[in-house]
């Protein structure tokens, strides 16, 4: 860095390794019917495509909610300290 007094601070948040288990299985889980409906698709099976298409949306708009509102308790609980 040119400036001297210029400095970068990187915060890393600590969190417990059962947290991070969860959403390692979350992302496989997703993979997973992903493939599936994907492998559906190209071999023109229509029902088992809208099946699968249909668990990966439901896990991915229901892991999205559970990341949103744990991020909003999370924040609320930060402003009350």
């Amino acid at each position: 860095m040119n400036d001297k007094n210029t400095y970068w601070i990187f915060k890393i948040k600590k969190r417990p390794f059962h947290i991070w288990l969860l959403r390692i299985v979350w992302v496989l889980w997703l993979v997973f019917w992903a493939e599936v409906a994907l492998g559906s698709k190209a071999e023109l099976e229509p029902k088992a495509f809208a099946l699968s298409a249909a668990i990966f949306l439901v896990s991915l708009l229901a892991g999205l909610a559970l990341w949103w509102i744990g991020l909003r308790k999370f924040r609320k609980q930060k402003e009350k300290l």
